[in-house]
């Protein structure tokens, strides 16, 4: 009869160990799927949507709003969007330039823009190269600039855009 006592109180040990052991191990993984769905971004890359990079050493903190769409569509073969809509809001304070460049290990340069004043838009956007048909993803990169004259650049913010390449205009219409 002690001897099922003492087996008793090892099964019940056994018992309270196995179930502190799982306990512990339910909690640490827990901790650790919160963690990992709760991961704070180490730095927002353009594909994420925004990055912002002040390069100036003065305290001049632009503000900036895009004016612009982003699904770009090219009929086939040619280099001309007349869907694209780019341009330099009237509720910015500085004039820009933009960039686009294929979202690829190269980051390929499709397109360099002219200074946009304030206010100033483009009406059609005629890249450097044609693709071949298909959706790409690119960067729209904007660089803020201090003023006109000496183009400083004080930062820049990039969008991620999609270009579309396709043969027929009831398409394109279809797509944006």
């Amino acid at each position: 009869m002690e001897e099922k006592k003492e087996s008793s109180k090892k099964k019940k040990v056994v018992n309270i160990v196995v179930v502190i052991l799982l306990l512990a191990i339910i909690i640490v993984l827990g901790i650790i799927i919160y963690k990992l769905l709760h991961k704070e971004p180490e730095d927002r890359k353009a594909s994420e949507g925004l990055v912002v990079d002040r390069t100036a050493e003065d305290d001049y903190d632009p503000t900036f709003t895009t004016d612009m769409n982003m699904v770009w569509v090219f009929p086939s073969g040619k280099r001309t969007s007349t869907t694209a809509q780019i341009g330099n809001s009237v509720d910015n304070v500085c004039p820009v330039y933009f960039e686009v460049f294929l979202d690829d290990e190269e980051q390929t340069l499709l397109y360099s823009s002219p200074v946009l004043p304030v206010g100033k838009r483009l009406n059609k956007l005629k890249l450097d190269k044609a693709l071949p048909d298909g959706e790409y993803s690119a960067i729209c990169t904007f660089h803020l600039l201090k003023d006109e004259e000496t183009e400083e650049e004080i930062s820049k913010v990039s969008f991620k855009v999609t270009l579309i390449f396709m043969a027929d205009s009831v398409s394109q219409a279809e797509a944006l």
